[in-house]
């Protein structure tokens, strides 16, 4: 946040000059010069970071009246107001004036940036989304954090950033992360991740909380660097905790690296992404030939899908605000800059980031044209790159020109003119984004355009800080000690971040000796660090014992080592332990000095936010995050008791007369309606006057946030129709949870598993919902809470004929969607005559598609060769006398396989007929392999009229 002010004086108006001469010259001689003093307007403020809060200080002088314009459209005559924004820019005005109307007028802009919150984890985990929680839970003595990749190659051999698990020794030591989505293994069993080690050892995964009983399963690692380690589980339930141990029950110490964790053949929430590429990091404009990205100013590009290109062609549409390009049904094409060809003499790396639903290999080959063309004289030369995409996340391509010269591209790549985008052995469809060469070596500019990472609010208590705009500093004696090498240090401010620059830094110590700190009570280590260009870099924590430096007790020092990334902030965050174990002594209550020390060579950082804090406080005892926000549903699907996001029902009570605690009351959280329950035991809601069927849903939700950890059991009630204790039994089904400390914990059940633990199978009358803390009391912060009727999968391509569509099938797709055609199964419009099955396929060939607009069905194997050569289909048109094509083709044939095609006339309008196409008469020999049914309604190769709008149903698609 920043202010950027301005003046605008007014002058009194002239009227009102003439009436204060006219009165002074009334006066008596005794007032003679006493003139109204000059009205001076200002003001100051504050800025509550995190919360848009603005608390506005008035300066003004010598007046009595204030009007203020906060440049949202609202205003206010206080004296000195307190005004709470929402994310943007506003010009704030003041207006001060006095009795005699006099005026003077003051402005400031402030920019308002309130951080959103980072998002919990789901699978695939990359650890390079942006702005998700991807710090695992430990437990037993291990220790996690997100590093760079420290050896990029084989299975992992993008340079991205991946977690590193340190085992300390112990057995059953490991990481959990609680996921935002759970995992669902009822349509994919298999879990994949890259993992790292350098000895063979085991890999236990665990997947928990979830509608069933827990499951795991081992997977042996052969110790030879990054390999993709494969989890196959037997389990159909979801599960929305991920826990791993390395090593087990055994006791291997270490450091071990993981990545990518994906479940095999998802696409991380259906056939397209769902989150944006990785946004490239800020570079010179000099260093950077960008294709295509939003981050960089493109060149100019001939074409993205060239002649001689082989798929379903290319199309621009956004991904989570984000241009990206889809390449469907691709088998390869070319990227073309020949109107202008490209100097990439200067680049040391290209990049471009892929997204594929399913994974294959991927080749994307650099071509140079020599300086005279295609196939002149020169020779056009080429490079290739061949990747791994892994299914249903985003693939970073990073390859350095050296080792695509390396490959076969010309040692002087001065006219770049293709670059050819090859899916291996199959066809797939792509979407890619980031697509640039760059100059390595620039580390995207000399200083940070963006702010270092905000911290999260934490207690006063568990926070020591050095430098930092979040927090409240201590008194530091100096950021740059006698002893220190370098250029020294100066206050900057990176986009309106107070920030620290030491320049041509060799090493430098930061001083608190005056008085000494005690970190008896903190758990961890923190600074964020900046550089254009990559190094390794040393802090130090320094604790002289109690007696100065050099002094009877021992000085002692814990170092953390870390490979800072070229233009973007690296966190560095390092447990208080693993400072001891590196030689900070067991009782740090002397911290004197931290030392900042660039290895090697000598650099240039900004560093930001340095602090110590207790991480066992997780953050204070209030939730500063409101819960997740459940998802958009139909109303008719969900049943809420109490959420901002649905319309709730009439609930009795939120604190039934036997609960046992302090108390419910109605709090916000960031701007979210919630329930608090203080020292709570447990608690009844209740809906008895007037009970509510559950019997059409599927799932109970509550989100519930505590500051310390425990088990919380809630207990779904039904009376039976009859009121309490009535003679059908009351019955109640239980959902027990270990709530984390500090985080909101997702509750998440199926009605059948509350079903199994007692609720009756008839769940017509719920009337109760308990809430029990379990052994112990304990305060809650509760949100969201839902039943809801969990959607139905979407309808997939048939895989066999006959198709009917109605085993929740669908066609593999229609053309051109380009011009809006549609299709997809819906409920039989004209269930009469031949057909009145329920189930029939829409296709919506609309105004102006083009002539030739159908649908496909592509098989996963090829057509029964002995089941005939007559394939038959109902239609439905609203025209008699059109011309139906039906086409038999094998998807992405480039051989010598020969496509057929029949047509027949459609002779009714506005009712079912079948039509007959009877291969027989042609040359086709299904034996060859034939796996595409292509159907063309309305087919004109002669007149080729345009679409009319016309909307086309057909079902039964048979083989005799």
């Amino acid at each position: 946040m920043y202010t950027k002010m301005k003046y605008i004086t007014t002058k009194a108006k002239i009227l009102s000059l003439l009436i204060l001469a006219i009165s002074l010259f009334g006066c008596e001689e005794d007032d003679e010069g006493n003139i109204l003093p000059e009205v001076v307007a200002g003001f100051t403020q504050r800025i509550v970071s995190g919360t848009g809060t603005v608390s506005f200080l008035n300066i003004s002088e010598n007046a009595q009246n204030y009007q203020w314009d906060f440049g949202d459209g609202t205003t206010s005559t206080e004296i000195e107001p307190v005004k709470t924004y929402t994310n943007g820019t506003y010009t704030v005005r003041l207006t001060a004036s006095n009795i005699a109307g006099a005026t003077d007028t003051f402005e400031d802009e402030i920019v308002i940036a309130i951080p959103t919150p980072p998002a919990a984890p789901m699978l695939p985990i990359t650890f390079d989304g942006n702005n998700v929680d991807y710090q695992a839970s430990t437990f037993s003595g291990a220790a996690f954090e997100v590093v760079a990749n420290p050896a990029p190659g084989g299975s992992n051999d993008v340079a991205s950033n991946v977690g590193a698990i340190t085992n300390s020794g112990a057995e059953f030591e490991g990481i959990f992360f609680n996921l935002g989505t759970a995992i669902d293994l009822s349509t994919d069993q298999t879990i994949t991740m890259n993992f790292w080690a350098e000895t063979a050892i085991d890999v236990l995964v665990k997947l928990e909380e979830g509608t069933g009983a827990d499951t795991e399963i081992s997977a042996s690692h052969g110790g030879s660097g990054w390999e993709m380690l494969s989890f196959d589980f037997t389990s159909t339930d979801s599960f929305s905790r991920f826990t791993m141990f390395v090593d087990g029950p055994g006791t291997t110490a270490g450091t071990f690296y993981l990545d990518d964790i994906a479940q095999m053949g998802s696409s991380g929430g259906g056939d397209t992404p769902t989150e944006a590429a990785p946004a490239p990091p800020s570079r010179d404009a000099a260093d950077v030939i960008s294709l295509f990205s939003n981050e960089y100013t493109d060149i100019t590009v001939d074409t993205f899908f060239a002649g001689f290109s082989a798929g379903a062609g290319v199309v621009d549409m956004q991904v989570a605000g984000d241009d990206v390009k889809q390449y469907a049904d691709l088998d390869f094409a070319g990227i073309e800059t020949i109107a202008t060809s490209v100097d990439l003499s200067m680049m040391t790396n290209f990049h471009m980031d892929v997204w594929t639903a399913t994974g294959f290999d991927f080749i994307a080959g650099v071509v140079d044209f020599g300086g005279d063309g295609f196939a002149g004289a020169n020779p056009d030369t080429r490079g290739d790159e061949r990747t791994t995409l892994q299914a249903g996340m985003w693939t970073s391509i990073d390859v350095s020109i050296a080792d695509l010269q390396a490959a076969g591209l010309t040692a002087t790549p001065s006219d770049f003119s293709q670059l050819i985008l090859d899916v291996v052995d199959v066809v797939g469809t792509v979407y890619v984004d980031n697509i640039y060469f760059y100059n390595e070596s620039s580390g995207g500019g000399d200083m940070p355009t963006v702010a270092a990472p905000a911290p999260p609010s934490r207690d006063a208590a568990d926070v020591i800080s050095l430098f930092s705009n979040e927090y409240t500093d201590i008194t530091v004696d100096t950021f740059f000690a006698g002893f220190s090498a370098g250029g020294g240090v100066s206050d900057v401010q990176v986009a309106g971040d107070d920030t620290k620059l030491y320049t041509d830094l060799d090493f430098a110590g930061i001083e608190t000796i005056a008085t000494s700190v005690d970190l008896s009570m903190m758990t961890n280590f923190h600074m964020d660090v900046w550089t254009a260009t990559g190094f390794d870099f040393i802090a130090g924590v320094v604790d002289f014992g109690g007696d100065g430096f050099a002094g009877a007790n021992p000085d002692t020092r814990g170092d953390e080592r870390t490979t800072l990334q070229a233009g973007m902030w690296t966190s560095i965050d390092v447990s208080i332990a693993d400072l001891q174990a590196a030689g900070l002594t067991a009782t740090p209550t002397d911290f004197s000095q931290l030392i900042l020390d660039v290895v090697d060579v000598i650099g240039t950082v900004y560093v930001d936010n340095i602090y110590f804090y207790n991480d066992g406080a997780a953050g204070g005892d209030t939730p500063t995050v409101a819960a997740p926000a459940p998802p958009a549903r139909d109303a008719a699907d969900v049943i809420s008791l109490f959420s901002n996001v649905y319309t709730d029902i009439t609930v009795d009570t939120f604190y039934a007369g036997f609960s046992a605690g302090g108390g419910v009351m109605d709090v916000q959280v960031a701007g979210d309606d919630t329930k608090l329950y203080t020292d709570l035991d447990f608690a009844g809601i209740e809906t008895i006057a007037t009970s509510v069927d559950l019997s059409m849903m599927t799932n109970f939700h509550i989100d519930v946030w505590t500051a310390t950890g425990f088990d919380f059991i809630t207990g779904v009630v039904d009376f039976g129709g009859d009121g309490f204790a009535g003679a059908n039994p009351d019955t109640r089904g239980d959902e027990r949870t270990t709530l984390s400390a500090g985080m909101w914990t997702s509750i998440d059940v199926s009605i059948a598993d509350l079903q199994a633990a007692g609720l009756t199978a008839t769940t017509t009358d719920f009337s109760q919902l308990i809430l029990d803390v379990v052994d112990i009391l304990g305060t809650v912060y509760v949100d969201n809470i839902y039943f809801y009727k969990e959607a139905a999968a979407p309808p997939a391509p048939a895989t066999s004929l006959p198709v009917n569509f109605e085993s929740n099938e669908t066609l593999s797709g229609v053309f051109e969607e380009g011009d809006g055609v549609t299709g997809q199964p819906i409920a039989n419009p004209d269930a009469s005559g031949i057909n009145t099955s329920a189930t029939v396929y829409e296709f919506d060939k609309v105004l102006n598609a083009a002539w030739y607009s159908g649908m496909f069905n592509i098989f996963p194997s090829d057509i029964d060769s002995g089941a005939g050569t007559t394939f038959k289909v109902k239609i439905w048109s609203p025209k008699a006398g059109i011309n139906v094509r039906m086409q038999l083709e094998k998807e992405g044939n480039q051989g010598p396989i020969v496509t057929y095609n029949l047509d027949q006339t459609l002779t009714t309008a506005n009712s079912w007929q079948e039509l007959t196409f009877d291969f027989s008469s042609t040359p086709l020999n299904l034996a060859d392999g034939y796996d595409k049914i292509v159907i063309f309604p309305d087919f004109d190769d002669v007149g080729q009229p345009a679409g009319d709008g016309s909307v086309y149903y057909i079902d039964d698609i048979v083989q005799e």
